[in-house]
């Protein structure tokens, strides 16, 4: 059963769109929001397989949800306007839908919403024993990567950069805090508004004047500067680890 969730600030287009959805089978709307800011707790709360999301809402645009949800549901956007869909694209959207909706281009995107969902299923099987696996979304694409593999996360506005313990780098259209809901801590601690580390691949913190550290990642990443409070909150973490021999603080 696909369990979807329908966004649009107009009842009459939800209902439209609701009616042709249930005919098949195969389908639960298990969610509807008129608002980005009720849709963004909606679905972080539901988790749906898909969101059907409208470009233009009363209080902005569907565009600036994708950032604050869960990032494991499926983007189908559903609009009035074609001029949208380059960019719904570069966000790495599963389909574009026009208004008024057809019934049998309704039935290729459940279906590629099915593929979709098969696809991370087999993933997970496969994989039993595997790291956790973060989708990211990418201009213009879908990424999967092992969270275990990521050093260090840093918030840049409403983007977040995630380095990645072999020197790479990703720029996410998606906000810290969503990545801070979804890695488990340990290893991932927040230690400012700004950053979020993995603990496992903190090498070494050099201590510096006034409290401040630099702390080391490994060849691969630049060292990064931590103030005094920050310093406090990592040490703090990384105490209890200290018989690892993966971190040793300079004093």
């Amino acid at each position: 059963m696909l369990r979807l969730m329908l966004v649009d600030d107009e009842p009459r287009a939800r209902r439209g769109l609701k009616r042709i959805i249930t005919r098949d089978a195969g389908t639960e709307i298990v969610g509807e929001a008129a608002s980005i800011a009720d849709a963004c707790q909606l679905a972080n709360t539901l988790k749906p397989d898909a969101i059907f999301l409208d470009v233009e809402l009363g209080d902005g645009h569907g565009f600036d949800l994708l950032d604050q949800i869960y990032p494991g549901s499926a983007i189908v956007f559903v609009t009035g306007h074609s001029g949208y869909a380059p960019q719904a694209f570069d966000v790495a959207a599963l389909d574009y839908l026009l208004k008024p909706v057809d019934e049998d281009r309704l039935s290729v995107a459940l279906e590629r919403i099915r593929r979709f969902r098969e696809q991370a299923s087999r993933d997970r099987s496969t994989h039993p024993d595997q790291p956790q696996r973060i989708h990211i979304r990418l201009p213009g694409r879908s990424a999967i990567v092992s969270a275990d593999k990521i050093a260090l996360l840093m918030a840049e506005g409403d983007f977040t950069r995630m380095l990645m313990a072999d020197g790479h780098n990703h720029f996410v259209c998606r906000l810290l805090r969503s990545f801070e809901a979804e890695l488990a801590g340990p290893p991932f601690v927040r230690v400012s508004r700004s950053l979020l580390f993995n603990l496992d691949h903190v090498e070494n913190v050099a201590a510096h004047d006034g409290g401040r550290s630099v702390v080391s990642f490994g060849e691969k990443l630049e060292p990064v500067v931590l103030g005094r409070m920050p310093t406090r909150r990592l040490l703090r973490h990384l105490r209890p680890r200290a018989d690892r021999n993966a971190v040793q603080t300079e004093g």
